[in-house]
């Protein structure tokens, strides 16, 4: 599959709607007769109705809900069973106006649960991560989740007679680099952040397509940058959930750093080609970190 193809055809917008209930905060869900399945609610945008207007129409319709105050969750993408790619932005809302309930042929049922049982009557793995990051923000505004990813192979340096910068993924960095998008398009992500080289561009366009959110360039995450820099951007990403594409000197610094302060890291210190530090954050300082290994 190239990464064209991996673009997103169908767009919808979503909502995880909250109200506090007597000790913790509870979400709705709903239930869908035609695919028998609880699901967050979310629906297909109309002609010239922007993602943020959809979800807030969608949340009226099928649950009779007025939803205000709402915040970027992240942009999800996945293959719907007619082998469409649907790209989903959510957000998360407060329920302003309960109104009232009507079932249809659409949702049947909706039911407000807390997150414990909410997770266990979802249906769908994108929809935890929806809801796990939507709990998140309720918790704490600026929580932020930062995907620190290394670039895909790229042949070896010394057979590039071009710029650094310009030397492209080679065909195994090109699978990877759709492997990568696969297991992140799942999460909600608000944000995609990449060094100027071409090597850290093309690993994170696949998934720019299949969430179409645009690839932002920064200069503090070039292979000559230091872990400050990094710093200075994670701490502008208050409650983001953002992948960024840098490569092997500036994740090495960053983690070492990381591990001299004392900070909760999960797994061996390394970063491979096509790895992710999952790295979470609050008031846009560094509060644990995890190695993914790549795809």
């Amino acid at each position: 599959m190239s990464p064209k193809r991996f673009k997103a055809s169908v767009k919808a917008g979503g909502g995880v709607l909250v109200r506090q209930g007597n000790s913790k905060p509870e979400f709705l869900l709903v239930h869908r007769p035609r695919y028998d399945d609880w699901t967050l609610p979310k629906g297909k945008l109309n002609r010239r109705e922007g993602y943020l207007e959809a979800a807030l129409r969608e949340v009226r319709e099928e649950t009779g809900v007025r939803a205000d105050h709402p915040v970027n969750v992240g942009s999800i993408g996945y293959q719907t069973d007619q082998g469409n790619r649907k790209v989903v932005r959510w957000w998360l809302m407060e329920a302003a106006d309960m109104g009232k309930f009507k079932p249809n042929n659409e949702v049947d049922e909706v039911a407000w649960l807390s997150k414990a049982k909410a997770m266990k009557r979802l249906d769908y793995e994108a929809d935890h991560n929806v809801l796990e990051r939507a709990d998140g923000l309720v918790d704490d505004p600026t929580r932020s989740t930062i995907y620190l990813t290394r670039h895909s192979p790229a042949g070896e340096a010394s057979d590039w007679r071009g710029k650094d910068r310009k030397r492209p993924l080679d065909k195994r960095g090109r699978k990877q680099s759709i492997r990568l998008a696969a297991g992140l398009d799942g999460h909600p992500i608000t944000r995609i952040v990449s060094s100027e080289a071409q090597r850290c561009i093309q690993t994170v366009r696949p998934l720019s397509f299949s969430i179409l959110l645009p690839i932002q360039t920064d200069k503090r995450l070039g292979v000559d940058s230091k872990a400050k820099k990094v710093f200075s951007l994670i701490a502008e990403l208050d409650g983001e959930s953002a992948v960024l594409s840098t490569h092997r000197e500036v994740i090495e610094q960053v983690i070492i750093d990381l591990a001299a302060d004392g900070i909760d890291l999960e797994g061996p210190q390394k970063w491979a080609k096509g790895s992710i530090w999952v790295l979470e954050a609050s008031k846009g300082q560094v509060m644990a970190g995890q190695y993914v290994p790549p795809a």
